[in-house]
This record gives C-alpha cells, structure tokens and sequence, in this order.
C-alpha cells in the first residue's frame, strides 16, 4: 500500500528522497512566491507599491524640508493626515518597482509614501511602530501585501 501512495504521490508531481546521502545529488533552483496571489486556497494580494526616488538628494533631509514645506511639524503628524492602514502587512523588497521622482511629484504623495515607507522595515509593516526615517528606510523599493488570506498549519 505505502509503494502504490508514493508512486501516485510521484505521478503528481511530489518528489520525495532520491536515495541514501550524496547518491544521486543534484541542484535544483526552486522560485515561488505565495505573495501578490489574490485567487485560490492561500492569498496574499499585493496592496501598496512603495518606492521614492530622491536623485543625488540626502533622502533624510529632503522629507524632512518638504515637512517644514507644508508646515507639518512631527512625521507622526502624517498618521493622522493620510491614515495609514490599522493593520501590518508583509513586505517584500522589488528591486524592479518604478520610482516616483520626489522633484517633481506631488508633495502629499511624497509624504504619504514617506509615511508608509517609515512605518516598514524591509519585511513588515507595523502600524505601532514609531514613524522612523533613515536613508536605508527611504530608499527602499517595497511591495505591501495583505496576509489575512495565508494560513498555513
């Protein structure tokens, strides 16, 4: 019985043990992502796109001034101008996501990613967590997702 489930386990495409140690090894680059899946048993759409581009500019310094700009005196005065989202989300960093050019942008938008983009380490987005800028943190490149529909036991 055991032989008859692993051959059907085989013909499905699960793979198990190739044999005793070092016989048979092989390498085999494996890429999947349950992240941005917004159909089926597991989802986790993506929400939110996060990515400034501050040219030769200090990042840092340069939110802060449009701060002073729009006479907004705390980055935790942002919380209650955009309202950022109530609940955390998982990031994930996309070195491919288009930039928006801080220049030339509207400065709410600008805040509001700043916002967002202070609220995040590169993995998590925590609304609890104190809005904290960095050059690191400005300029990462980001993807939120919503992981409310991921369970896994």
């Amino acid at each position: 019985m055991q032989i008859n489930q692993a051959f059907h386990d085989w013909k499905r495409g699960m793979h198990c043990n190739s044999g005793g140690p070092r016989s048979r090894t092989r390498v085999e680059s494996i890429k999947s992502t349950l992240l941005g899946r917004d159909d089926g048993a597991i989802q986790c759409p993506r929400t939110l796109p996060l990515a400034l581009d501050f040219g030769e500019a200090d990042p840092v310094a340069t939110i802060y001034a449009l701060l002073e700009q729009q006479g907004i005196d705390n980055p935790e005065d942002l919380r209650s101008i955009f309202r950022p989202p109530a609940t955390p989300s998982i990031c994930r960093a996309n070195p491919e996501l288009r930039r928006i050019k801080v220049a030339t942008a509207k400065p709410e938008l600008v805040l509001k990613k700043a916002l967002m983009l202070g609220l995040c380490t590169p993995w998590l987005y925590d609304p609890a967590r104190p809005v904290l800028w960095t050059r690191g943190s400005l300029e990462r490149r980001l993807e939120l997702f919503d992981g409310e529909g991921f369970y896994a036991c």
